[in-house]
């Protein structure tokens, strides 16, 4: 007996580069978008952690403590210091009568939230905060001088809800993404 094997006629060849044209893109979007999520994990990861040692009392205006937010990062492999993210830290409360000088008419932001500390760690250039940005800020401090009555020191998008007194601490982090071209972002309050 002798058999005789049958010459492909190309539909299998067809079939196969037909499916490629579906499966190659389809890989490449499951890898992009698991290593999207690994770098949102992150983010969050990190927004928390810092956030959570701000509202312990932790001192960003010393260099010792900012080291220490930016070892969190680079626990999870993220060099923030390189210019790969971004971490804003925000103390936030809402400015009421008790919280005015004298006169009452020099106090701008009365009912409003603002911000009255703001640290900056890692590349700037990347992202502005979400709650906007003071004009005056005290390098050396951290502290937004005028809160009460700079409106560049309102908190945008921020319920006005806090009593006198109550602060709420904000970590945003902002980390880039090499193979989206974009980033993800996060943020913490507490």
């Amino acid at each position: 007996m002798h058999r005789r094997f049958k010459q492909p006629d190309g539909t299998s060849i067809r079939l196969y580069a037909l499916g490629a044209i579906f499966l190659v893109p389809l890989s490449i979007g499951v890898l992009l978008v698991s290593s999207n999520a690994s770098q949102n994990d992150n983010a969050y990861q990190i927004s928390h952690d810092v956030a959570s040692m701000y509202a312990q009392g932790l001192k960003f205006s010393q260099r010792a403590n900012q080291n220490i937010a930016l070892s969190v990062a680079d626990a999870k492999g993220i060099d923030v210091r390189g210019g790969k993210g971004i971490l804003i830290l925000s103390k936030i409360r809402v400015v009421h009568p008790s919280d005015c000088p004298s006169p009452p008419e020099k106090c701008g932001n009365k009912g409003y939230a603002v911000v009255i500390e703001r640290y900056v760690l890692g590349n700037q250039a990347l992202r502005a905060s979400s709650f906007g940005t003071p004009a005056s800020v005290d390098q050396a401090s951290g502290e937004v001088r005028d809160w009460a009555n700079d409106p560049s020191a309102r908190a945008a998008d921020f319920p006005a809800n806090l009593k006198p007194g109550e602060v709420t601490y904000a970590a945003e982090c902002y980390l880039t993404s090499a193979e989206s071209g974009s980033g993800v972002y996060s943020r913490t309050m507490f």
